[in-house]
């Protein structure tokens, strides 16, 4: 699985409809539930099939607005939240910020057991994202 750090118990992999765009290791909230994409898109199937607990890489930026963006550092076990693109065809959001920005979609946790914290206004690149 790309970019898992860490399986979830129990793991059950679902497939659902998602935009053309979704890609092996993305993070997506499909309605408001996060999960992160097992496989790519798939044309054949119209969709692609996601994890909904675990540890996965991800990008993370310490902030706790977008607009004006204000830094906050976050520690590891602070809740994370995500905003993004809607597709409305399949209730699936892409292309996610995620951040400590309590306004947007509860997206799970920086992950408590697996590195540092991300200081204030920093983006991490590669952050432990427990969904």
């Amino acid at each position: 699985m790309k970019n898992q750090i860490f399986q979830g118990t129990p793991t059950s992999p679902r497939w659902c409809a998602c935009p053309s765009t979704v890609n092996a290791g993305d993070l997506v909230l499909i309605g408001s539930e996060p999960a992160c994409a097992l496989n790519s898109y798939q044309a054949n199937t119209g969709g692609a099939t996601f994890y909904f607990n675990g540890t996965y890489s991800g990008t993370v930026v310490a902030s706790s607005s977008h607009s004006p963006y204000t830094g906050k550092a976050i520690n590891p076990g602070d809740p994370l939240y995500a905003s993004g693109t809607l597709d409305t065809a399949t209730n699936v959001t892409t292309g996610l910020l995620i951040s400590a920005t309590s306004t947007d979609t509860p997206f799970g946790h920086l992950d408590p057991t697996y590195g540092d914290g991300i200081a204030s206004g920093q983006t991490n690149t590669a952050a432990p994202v427990q969904i």
